[in-house]
């Protein structure tokens, strides 16, 4: 799944949400939590070091059901 912020700091979900984006394996946890440990994620979206919204954001991605066809989840984000 792609995961994207946009210019005023809203994460989004989906193949079209528009800004910096990264790519997560689709619905496993496992490379989720490992792209969280090691940063890989706060890197690529160049979200700041509080990135507690951004581990709520995939949480609650994993926690939902996994449709990529343009359903997109927005949170802000401070960065």
């Amino acid at each position: 799944m792609r995961v994207s912020v946009a210019r005023d700091g809203t994460l989004r979900r989906g193949r079209g949400a528009g800004g910096r984006g990264a790519w997560l394996c689709a619905g496993s946890r496992e490379c989720a939590s490992e792209a969280m440990r090691r940063r890989a994620l706060a890197r690529a979206l160049r979200v700041g070091p509080d990135s507690r919204e951004l581990e709520s954001f995939v949480a609650t991605l994993l926690a939902a059901p996994s449709s990529e066809s343009g359903h997109r989840s927005d949170v802000g984000v401070r960065g």
